[in-house]
């Protein structure tokens, strides 16, 4: 993958259409990719989005995993580059049913993710690990139980 992307270009639009029983589902779209590609909880996600990261090389990452094994191609609509991918304006006109976020993941140091979400109401929110990623998308989306720390 060649280094002609950027951090606010490479963005993935996060479309949630669906939030039920502690999980939300829905589907992204980026130039980054050549087709919306659909995840089906935040674990699904997380390795698509991962799986993007990896096989562009962008952002890259801070440790790579050895292994004897070659990787394979994987089966999502990965771009070659981003004047391969979908336009801005699909990117931009892809909304959920129930929130849309941007994604900006700006590093990957420490075997993870740094970066911010951007909401569709303005709402910037960082996070410096997958984790925290996590905490701020359920916090936001899965609604609040007994059992929740917020």
């Amino acid at each position: 993958m060649p280094a002609k992307m950027n951090h606010y270009d490479a963005a993935i639009q996060v479309c949630v259409d669906r939030v039920e029983e502690g999980r939300f589902s829905g589907r992204m779209a980026s130039r980054r990719f050549t087709a919306p590609i659909p995840f089906t909880d935040v674990g699904n996600l997380l390795l698509q989005v991962e799986e993007v990261l990896n096989r562009q090389n962008f952002p890259q990452a801070f440790e790579r995993a050895r292994t004897f094994v070659p990787r394979g191609e994987g089966s999502l609509p990965v771009a070659a580059d981003l004047k391969s991918g979908m336009t801005p304006e699909e990117v931009d006109n892809a909304s959920g049913a129930v929130d849309t976020f941007r994604l900006y993941i700006i590093t990957r140091r420490n075997a993870t993710w740094q970066g911010f979400l951007e909401w569709s109401d303005g709402t910037r929110q960082e996070f410096s690990s997958a984790l925290e990623f996590l905490k701020l998308t359920g916090g936001r989306l899965l609604p609040q139980n007994k059992y929740s720390a917020g």
